[in-house]
């Protein structure tokens, strides 16, 4: 899966590397009001594929969109908390790519009290951000809204496949 584009430019001359109000051309179709935005959830990106369990390794390199998956191993005390989720989900968990989440994951930020795995893409319905919460994608709005939310950001999915995120 490749890296899902940020929808503002970034000023790379500064440190860490913030956002601008510029909007990068490829992802115009949210300020225009189409797809659907989901919570951004911030874990440890997952894959399953026929019922396999892969995780997302970033290179030695530091390029993440060349990360490729490797598959998780049950003796591999690094993956774990992983089969702990993956081994609870009944039936087995749908083909897709999904963040794992819970107490030993990231600081735990979305406040799970068991390691789970949560479906992103395609997404889980339970992520959507109603439209009510988020009237307003200008930067200002989308900037507003993430001040006053807990999530890491947001993704927006189009019909056609395209994602973007803030």
């Amino acid at each position: 899966m490749k890296k899902i584009p940020t929808m503002f430019v970034r000023d790379e001359t500064l440190r860490g590397h913030p956002v601008t109000s510029e909007v990068k051309p490829e992802c115009q179709w949210v300020l225009d009001g189409e797809g659907v935005p989901t919570s951004k959830l911030d874990g440890t990106n997952m894959k399953v594929v026929d019922g396999v369990m892969s995780k997302r390794q970033k290179p030695k390199s530091g390029e993440y969109d060349e990360a490729s998956y490797v598959e998780c191993e049950r003796t591999n005390p690094a993956d774990r908390w992983a089969f702990e989720a993956f081994d609870s989900i009944q039936p087995l968990a749908e083909d897709g790519i999904y963040e794992l989440l819970g107490p030993k994951i990231q600081g735990n930020r979305h406040c799970y009290e068991n390691h789970t795995l949560v479906r992103v893409v395609p997404f889980s319905a339970d992520l959507e951000i109603p439209a009510d919460h988020l009237r307003d994608r200008s930067f200002e709005g989308l900037q507003d809204f993430l001040s006053r939310s807990r999530d890491e950001g947001i993704v927006f999915h189009h019909p056609d496949g395209r994602m973007a995120k803030i």
